[in-house]
């Protein structure tokens, strides 16, 4: 960020209590959803295949302890997300504009790259279900890499809003 921008660093210490209380909330929700699907998947490509494909017929004895998931789900599921996801990266890609921390560069990634694996993460799951396996690669890459920008933009937005003292900043804030 230029000298003269406004930064995250400045806001008021009221704001910067509120907008560290909704991250930390808002790390808790996504953290809990991550745990929700390792519980449904074992975060193993058999099981996220087996998930959105159900259980492989020739590999189940007797009866399968996953369906396919019907497309009234995944529409739901998809739509939920997607428009979850969209709204928190719209949030935090509005207020990493504020970082003083970062180069122009990363702050362009951690804006935009987000958006684009929320659609590609959310598509794979149509591809594993009505199209091939192999779509769950392409969703743990995509998946990976927009759980990681959640975690970096948290970091550095709170790393921000957090009262450090040094020579150039004498009063914390």
């Amino acid at each position: 960020m230029r000298k003269n921008d406004p930064s995250l660093v400045d806001l008021p210490r009221g704001f910067k209590h509120v907008l560290f209380a909704f991250l930390i909330t808002l790390t808790i929700g996504v953290t809990l959803g991550l745990g929700m699907v390792w519980m449904s998947t074992s975060a193993t490509t058999e099981g996220v295949v087996s998930h959105y494909r159900g259980d492989d017929p020739a590999k189940v004895e007797f009866i399968p302890e996953k369906y396919p998931m019907p497309i009234k789900e995944l529409l739901i599921t998809t739509h939920n997300h997607i428009l979850s996801f969209s709204m928190i990266f719209g949030v935090l890609g509005i207020l990493i504009q504020f970082s003083s921390s970062l180069a122009d560069n990363w702050i362009k990634f951690l804006s935009i790259e987000p958006f684009i694996s929320i659609v590609v993460t959310f598509g794979s799951m149509w591809g594993i279900r009505y199209i091939h396996d192999g779509f769950v690669w392409l969703m743990f890459l995509s998946s990976s890499t927009l759980y990681l920008s959640f975690y970096m933009m948290i970091f550095v937005i709170v790393h921000n809003l957090l009262p450090i003292k040094n020579s150039a900043n004498p009063d914390g804030h």
